[in-house]
């Protein structure tokens, strides 16, 4: 299923419907290009006259699962995504899932009407950002807090309760909920996770993903006790310098109910590029 080609063609239909809404689809690439054996990431497509016209991704996180889809111009109209969600709620109803979370771009009006169609309640939206040069108020990350020296290392195979521990606390989910999405993730390729250490003592964590000279940031968390101390400051600011001189871009993803890291984000030179909405799903599957 998950075959070069196909891939590519997605790519293709992705571009295609952003430059025709500009628009930003959240496609999840980072978990897409990997197989399915984990149970955490599947998808469906639609041919029409030997082209890829339609798709929908279904993306699992632990207990919850995310949905994402497009369909081509000149197609739309013509029912193929309802079809999809359709196949797709039979793909869904074999998952053991608490919550079903249907994703689409702010400034889309083609995914609106979808959604205006199905029983759903808005749960939170996410802002897309990237690291602008310019819009920077500090100079080059510093290695050092109010707490000591802070560095990043790759995380060891023998840490990963470490990993799946500040995963849980700092983002509200139990440890087994963190250690299914923790286990999903190890088949990710191109991607890191990264021990942020304070005084030579794991701190924090987060995880990078890199393709296309675009690195996305994700995960990341600071130990609870340990916070407002500038450590995740100074781990994002070694991050943009390692990318920088790897000629990469540097992405993330922020909670509109996060302001605290919306304002630590924007101070480091992150500038708001996508809106992404999220609605859950309230009917039965």
């Amino acid at each position: 299923m998950n075959t070069e080609h196909t891939l590519k063609e997605i790519e293709e239909l992705q571009l295609r419907c952003e430059q025709y809404e500009g628009i930003s689809l959240k496609l999840n690439w980072d978990m897409l290009e990997h197989t399915t054996e984990a149970g955490g990431t599947e998808w469906l497509v639609t041919y029409e006259e030997d082209q890829l016209v339609g798709f929908i991704g279904l993306y699992g996180f632990g207990g919850s699962m995310e949905v994402c889809g497009m369909v081509r111009p000149g197609f739309r109209r013509r029912g193929i995504f309802t079809s999809l969600w359709e196949r797709a709620q039979k793909k869904i109803r074999q998952r053991n899932i608490s919550e079903l979370l249907l994703n689409a771009p702010a400034a889309s009006a083609s995914g609106a009407g979808f959604l205006k169609s199905l029983p759903l309640v808005f749960g939170h939206a996410e802002y897309q950002m990237k690291w602008e040069p310019s819009a920077a108020l500090q100079g080059p990350g510093e290695a050092s807090s109010a707490a000591g020296t802070v560095s990043l290392r790759p995380a060891r195979e023998d840490e990963a309760s470490i990993l799946i521990k500040l995963d849980s606390s700092g983002f509200d989910m139990t440890e087994e909920e963190a250690a299914e999405i923790f286990k999903e993730q190890s088949l990710e390729a191109l991607q890191e996770h990264i021990i942020i250490e304070l005084n030579g003592q794991p701190a924090g964590k987060m995880r990078l993903w890199s393709d296309n000279n675009e690195t996305w940031i994700y995960g990341l968390t600071v130990d609870k006790d340990l916070r407002g101390l500038g450590i995740g400051r100074s781990a994002l600011q070694q991050t943009i310098d390692r990318e920088r001189r790897n000629y990469n871009g540097v992405n993330l993803e922020v909670s509109l109910d996060n302001p605290n890291a919306l304002k630590l984000y924007e101070s480091c030179g992150f500038v708001i590029v996508n809106r992404q909405d999220y609605y859950r799903y309230t009917g039965s599957l």
